[in-house]
């Protein structure tokens, strides 16, 4: 990473900041995108005392413009860049027919389009340099909850298009690494800037994580070139439950999910960040009912390809003398 440029999008707060971080203590040069100025600049300020080099620049994602020019002085400034980081969005809560069409197509906007954006103004630098694209998509690319109609048909799309790009730069022979990142609930402002329909301030179903379980696989896929991460065990479950037992899932989460996605506390700004930015997005909790855990299991196993392989062989064995002592009866 030492030798590395990264741009992220959104890091401002939550993923994205901690993102910039932990891409900035692993000695990359980190250049901050996102719409809110002292919020950007506080990070990078952030990153400064610990050690590390970082700019930022106001953008907004769903300016396709913004972020070529942010392309093009991240490399006036540093040469190139190495990874691009797609992880800007907002966050809805509203049954599908209480959700106006112009809401459907803003979060489409911005969660979507955002990261097409991104994605081609960053092409051109990551192909010079052979560089990662990294996706941040989410659990719900595949389970969608009750009341997220329009945030989880966001970032479907995102997985899809992700898997077409990959696809293109295969077909053409062009060095660009691809990797979507799905993330379980995280302990993040989002909920608390979201979009809201009800008359209670949102939740979210657990298990919570810190946002650090999904810089990790961000930093894995700038340093490896992989495919798909899952931010959280309980996100590669989902995608599990949504594969073998759809029909399950719907009664699941039809008739208990809405329940956990409400709280008690009255909705005081039901707007959010979906079209300004937002105070609260400064913040770095997410008003969840606790803190997200900051270790996954099942994502250390994930980026940590020897110890997986070592418990993968220690199973195998296991079960070779099992089955040993059992023909030996």
């Amino acid at each position: 990473m030492r030798d590395q440029v990264a741009v992220i999008t959104g890091a401002s707060s939550g993923i994205g900041r901690e993102c910039a971080l932990m891409l900035a203590d692993a000695g990359a040069r980190v250049v901050l995108l996102a719409r809110e100025e002292l919020a950007l600049a506080t990070v990078a300020d952030e990153i400064t005392e610990r050690g590390g080099t970082a700019r930022h620049i106001v953008c907004d994602v769903t300016d396709a413009a913004q972020l070529e020019a942010a392309a093009a002085r991240t490399e006036e400034w540093f040469g190139g860049i190495d990874t691009w980081v797609n992880n800007a969005g907002v966050l809805l809560y509203g049954e599908f027919w209480n959700t106006p069409p112009d809401e459907f197509q803003r979060v489409m906007e911005v969660n979507y389009l955002g990261q097409v954006h991104g994605a081609l103004a960053a092409l051109p630098a990551l192909e010079r340099s052979g560089g990662t694209l990294v996706a941040i998509a989410s659990a719900e690319s595949f389970l969608t909850l009750p009341m997220h109609s329009a945030y989880a048909a966001s970032k479907a799309a995102v997985s899809a298009a992700m898997d077409g790009l990959r696809r293109d730069l295969i077909a053409h022979r062009i060095p660009v690494n691809v990797t979507t990142v799905f993330p379980a609930v995280i302990d993040t402002p989002i909920y608390r800037t979201a979009r809201n329909h009800m008359d209670v301030e949102p939740s979210a179903p657990p298990p919570y994580y810190d946002p650090v379980v999904v810089a990790r696989c961000v930093l894995f896929a700038a340093t490896h070139r992989v495919r798909n991460l899952y931010a959280g065990g309980a996100s590669r479950g989902m995608s599990v439950l949504q594969a073998l037992a759809p029909a399950a899932a719907d009664r699941l989460f039809g008739r208990v999910g809405m329940p956990m996605l409400r709280t008690e506390q009255p909705e005081t700004d039901p707007a959010g960040n979906l079209e300004v930015a937002h105070d609260l997005a400064r913040s770095r909790g997410g008003g969840l009912p606790r803190a997200g855990r900051r270790v996954s299991s099942y994502t250390w196993l994930a980026t940590h390809r020897p110890a997986r392989w070592g418990l993968t062989a220690a199973a195998l064995l296991g079960a070779g003398m099992l089955l040993g002592r059992r023909r030996s009866r």
